[in-house]
């Protein structure tokens, strides 16, 4: 026991006001630890309650204990203090902390958050795993026919690659016809554009173009052509014609057959990947 009591008696001795004294101190040090209630109380006032393994504080009315925390395996664990279960924090409406919703919470988080690389092909779009980005840039679907398909301006620092599912042209090939065939464009501003090289011979054309390193100054871009194998397709490049290297800043895919130009894009769809790359940015 820790408790005593806090009170002067002007008939004690010296001896026995020490004793008092010291007993007081002692019991002031230990919070008043005793598994029973100090006898004398006052507002304010601590006790280390050890037979509830908890620190308790008396109430200013003077007429009861506040349970500030329990006594845990070396730790303390505050009393009052709301914790979310698994259900609450997987649950984006939860009002666990009051006004700061589970969804609240987690936009805070995430613009706090440090811009982290994404691994491998990722849509181009995407900012953050999981966001719902699907790198589509264009679909019969929602834009119907077009006659060039063309990527958004490029990034430093990434290497692209288009996904082409099942697109094909409006025009059918015959044994008489030259093979209806892609052909893609290099840009290195919105107003000159490098000359175009056909990449596959057939109307449906599947398959993805890597373009490596598109930022990196070069005479000759190599775009790779990743596909079922087919004697028609192999990599191709795109000769920039300039006395300087150039970068890409973007490309344009359409449909060529021999000097015929305007066959459109007639079904599919086409989607934008990237990767992170460190040569350039």
């Amino acid at each position: 026991m820790t408790q005593s009591t806090y009170l002067l008696d002007a008939s004690q001795t010296k001896a026995q006001a020490f004793a008092m004294l010291q007993g007081a101190l002692l019991a002031l040090q230990s919070n008043n630890a005793d598994a029973a209630e100090p006898v004398e109380t006052a507002p304010g006032m601590f006790w280390l309650d050890t037979a509830a393994r908890a620190l308790k504080m008396r109430n200013p009315a003077n007429s009861g204990w506040i349970t500030l925390g329990a006594l845990g395996s070396g730790a303390f664990i505050p009393s009052g203090v709301n914790k979310l279960t698994e259900a609450q924090a997987k649950d984006a409406l939860s009002d666990i902390y009051g006004a700061v919703t589970g969804e609240i919470l987690r936009a805070a988080i995430l613009a706090h958050a440090p811009d982290a690389v994404i691994p491998g092909w990722h849509p181009f779009d995407m900012v953050r795993p999981g966001d719902g980005a699907t790198g589509l840039i264009w679909s019969y679907d929602k834009a119907g026919s077009v006659q060039n398909v063309e990527t958004p301006e490029f990034e430093d620092g990434y290497e692209y690659a288009l996904v082409f599912e099942a697109v094909a042209t409006n025009r059918k090939r015959s044994a008489l016809q030259i093979s209806v065939r892609p052909e893609v464009t290099g840009t290195w501003s919105p107003f000159t554009s490098f000359p175009g090289a056909g990449f596959a011979w057939d109307d449906i054309c599947s398959g993805m173009l890597r373009l490596p390193m598109p930022r990196q100054p070069r005479l000759v871009h190599r775009c790779i052509w990743d596909a079922p194998l087919k004697a028609e397709m192999e990599d191709i490049v795109v000769t920039t014609g300039a006395s300087e290297a150039s970068a890409l800043s973007a490309v344009r895919v359409r449909w060529a057959e021999g000097s015929i130009i305007n066959e459109v894009f007639r079904t599919g769809r086409v989607r934008l990947f990237k990767r992170r790359e460190h040569l350039t940015g």
